[in-house]
C-alpha cells in the first residue's frame, strides 16, 4: 500500500509542469545579449519589451503559472533577438555613411588632381 502511495505522489509531482529554469536563464542571457549589441540605442523600443516580460515571466512563475511564463520567456527571448538584429543593422549602416563620406572626401580630392593634370 505504501509503495502504490508512493507511486502515485511520484506521478502526480511528474504530471506537473516543470519551472522553466533553463528558459529563464536563456531569455536573461538574449536580454544581456541585447544591451550589450547596443540595443539601448538602435532598439530601445524591444529592450524595454523584452526586459518586461522576463519580469513578466518571473512573476507568473512566482505565482504558479508556469505556462504564461514559458510564453512570456519566449517573447522576451524573440524581442531581445530583434533587437540584437536592429542594432547589428543599425552599427551597419552608420559604417556604410562613414565609409560613404569618406569616399565622397576622396573624389572630392581627386576630382581638382585629375583636372589639374588634362591639358
Amino acid at each position: 500500500m505504501l509503495a502504490l502511495l508512493s507511486l502515485c505522489a511520484a506521478s502526480a509531482s511528474a504530471a506537473r509542469p516543470q519551472a522553466p529554469l533553463a528558459e529563464l536563464q536563456s531569455a536573461a542571457a538574449a536580454l544581456a545579449l541585447a544591451e550589450e549589441a547596443g540595443a539601448a540605442t538602435y532598439a530601445p523600443l524591444e529592450l524595454r519589451y523584452a526586459g518586461e516580460q522576463l519580469e513578466q515571466a518571473r512573476q507568473a512563475q512566482q505565482g504558479g503559472d508556469l505556462n504564461q511564463a514559458r510564453r512570456l520567456l519566449e517573447q522576451s527571448q524573440v524581442n531581445s533577438d530583434l533587437a540584437v538584429a536592429k542594432s547589428r543593422l543599425g552599427r551597419t549602416r552608420e559604417a556604410v555613411q562613414v565609409q560613404a563620406a569618406a569616399n565622397a572626401r576622396l573624389r572630392g580630392e581627386a576630382s581638382p588632381a585629375a583636372e589639374a593634370e588634362t591639358p
